[in-house]
């Protein structure tokens, strides 16, 4: 409990010397970024491919995920499912997660975790797990 009230301490802290009225805007500076700024050129629209874009955005979407990432979403926050909303399961999978009190009690999260610890030393990768909209993602 102390350790609670200790934390609403530091937030309540953090919130009064965030506070918006100490910080002032100074026209002049404003004024003189403005005129230093560069003018980006402009997107030419019909010579853009819009197939070879797409196609493009989502193949890099894949390769942005990080497996190690996934893990460590999972050892971290796994009981409300973030590692599964990182990996691209369906929106509502947190709250199935979350709604059975960590995922049947957090075994879900932990069985996940040892799955993917195992497929990370083996070298498999997640590959099978992105997008993987079952609720246990190993079966």
């Amino acid at each position: 409990m102390k350790k609670f009230f200790l934390a609403l301490a530091v937030l309540l802290g953090c919130a009064v010397v965030a506070n918006a009225s100490n910080y002032s805007i100074n026209d002049s500076d404003i004024d003189a970024l403005i005129a230093c700024a560069e003018e980006t050129p402009s997107l030419d629209i019909d010579s853009f491919d819009l197939a070879a874009a797409s196609s493009a955005s989502s193949s890099a979407v894949i390769s942005e995920k990080s497996d190690a990432v996934a893990l460590v979403l999972c050892f971290l926050v796994g009981g409300f499912g973030v590692h599964r909303h990182y990996m691209g399961t369906s929106p509502a999978m947190w709250a199935l997660y979350t709604f059975t009190f960590g995922g049947i009690f957090g075994i879900v999260p932990f069985v996940d975790f040892i799955v993917m610890l195992i497929d990370l030393v083996e070298d498999n990768g997640f590959g099978a797990y992105y997008g993987n909209t079952k609720f246990f993602m190993w079966a």
